[in-house]
């Protein structure tokens, strides 16, 4: 697997814990976050690798800091 794979899947496990952390569906994070939902699943089953401002935009929903969502390890 490559490093960049290996990243969108840290990345889409990261934001999928927060979101069911939060009780929140997909639909509901994107609802609420103003982010499409086939963006959201994208990111979270690693299709993607979002912008900074997409992932400002679902932190601020999750009421996450920003600058801890890319504290992980892959």
């Amino acid at each position: 697997m490559a490093k960049d794979d290996k990243f969108k899947e840290a990345l889409g496990n990261r934001l999928r814990s927060l979101r069911q952390d939060a009780g929140l569906t997909l639909v509901e994070l994107a609802e609420k976050s103003g982010v499409s939902y086939r963006t959201v699943f994208d990111i979270e089953k690693a299709n993607t690798r979002p912008s900074v401002e997409v992932i400002r935009l679902l932190c601020g929903v999750l009421e996450y800091p920003l600058s801890d969502f890319f504290k992980f390890k892959y």
